[in-house]
């Protein structure tokens, strides 16, 4: 599996590769431009991402402005795959931009800054990109 973590904020990429590392390859960008270019890149070496991890507030190109250009990138190329899941992830909670990421980026989950390991977890158990470990008997 691999995870495409996309934000501009070192802490928040940190936090996510640490905690994710431990389930799949986690490939990083702070930019708009960086994303779109890993996400070309993983296709070109037919190594698409499971999911990408989209900061709505990016320099340049918004999150939700990638969002679009991967979603066209995985609509156009050749050799159609499953969709990536996405995960949004930002300090915005307005209606306006929830509603933009679900059903303009197709967003499978948003999740508000600050991140908690709970939460995420959660999510990614949801979402069956992670599975919980049964407690030791």
């Amino acid at each position: 599996m691999r995870f495409l973590i996309v934000d501009d904020d070192e802490s928040i990429i940190l936090f996510l590769r640490t905690f994710l590392s431990a389930y799949a390859e986690c490939i990083t960008a702070s930019t708009g431009l960086e994303a779109v270019a890993a996400y070309e890149a993983a296709l070109d070496e037919d190594r698409p991402f499971t999911a990408v991890f989209m900061d709505i507030l990016l320099p340049g190109m918004d999150g939700n402005m990638v969002v679009q250009e991967l979603r066209r990138i995985e609509e156009t190329r050749p050799g159609r795959r499953e969709p990536f899941k996405l995960i949004m992830i930002s300090v915005l909670t307005d209606t306006r931009h929830v509603s933009e990421s679900f059903f303009h980026g197709r967003a499978d989950a948003y999740l508000p800054k600050p991140l908690r390991r709970e939460t995420l977890i959660a999510e990614l158990v949801k979402l069956g990109l992670i599975e919980l470990q049964p407690a030791p008997a």
